[in-house]
């Protein structure tokens, strides 16, 4: 794939507007997941940090809701349509204990085999040298072999399994993690991986590192 200057997505902090997109993209990759995650909540959880990856040049419009004070004054009539800048992807990470744990990534079907969960790995790997971090942190389905072949890739090993985990089909989880992020093995790892990724893909703007 020939490179390009930039790649065509970035990687910025969730914001309120984006947590309907981001839920029907949960909806999507993880049909079975009850109760759906209450991104409303999330946002207001001082431990955990989302990321989206929004497609450069591609908008959604999206109706726009009915508020409660036009529900109970009867003005039925909706507000006029948003534009909004696609989401292509979504990732979220807790920080706790000294461990950036990543708790969900997901890619819109359409947009997957481009490099985006792995810019969302990217992404998590970054902001928890950013903050402080340990370790980053993870769980997987057993029968996931892509998305663990990613993992093992980017330095995670397999630290136990947690039995029955999955409440859809009681599936085990392996449970992942990195090495000290801070050590000089694996930053250099990291950003040997970092810089390969940038060669084939294209570089990404990243909003979230301050």
């Amino acid at each position: 794939m020939p490179r390009e200057a930039v790649l065509p997505y970035s990687l910025r902090p969730m914001d309120w507007a984006d947590l309907d997109q981001v839920a029907a993209m949960e909806r999507e990759s993880f049909p079975t997941l009850w109760p759906p995650t209450n991104y409303r909540r999330e946002m207001r959880n001082r431990t955990a940090e989302y990321l989206v990856c929004v497609r450069d040049g591609e908008y959604l419009t999206l109706e726009r809701k009915q508020g409660a004070l036009r529900r109970l004054f009867r003005r039925n009539k909706p507000g006029p349509p948003e534009r909004r800048r696609l989401l292509a992807g979504f990732l979220g990470v807790w920080h706790m204990a000294g461990e950036a744990h990543i708790v969900s990534v997901a890619v819109r079907e359409d947009y997957r085999r481009r490099g985006l969960g792995e810019l969302l790995v990217i992404g998590a790997i970054e902001m928890g040298m950013a903050r402080g971090a340990q370790v980053v942190t993870l769980e997987a389905r057993v029968s996931n072999e892509p998305a663990i072949a990613l993992y093992t890739k980017y330095g995670f090993h397999e630290a136990g399994i947690r039995r029955r985990y999955y409440a859809d089909n009681h599936e085990d989880a392996v449970i992942m993690t990195t090495d000290a992020l801070d050590s000089a093995d694996y930053r250099a790892l990291f950003e040997r991986l970092r810089n390969a990724f940038d060669e084939r893909y294209g570089e990404a703007v990243r909003e979230y590192i301050q």
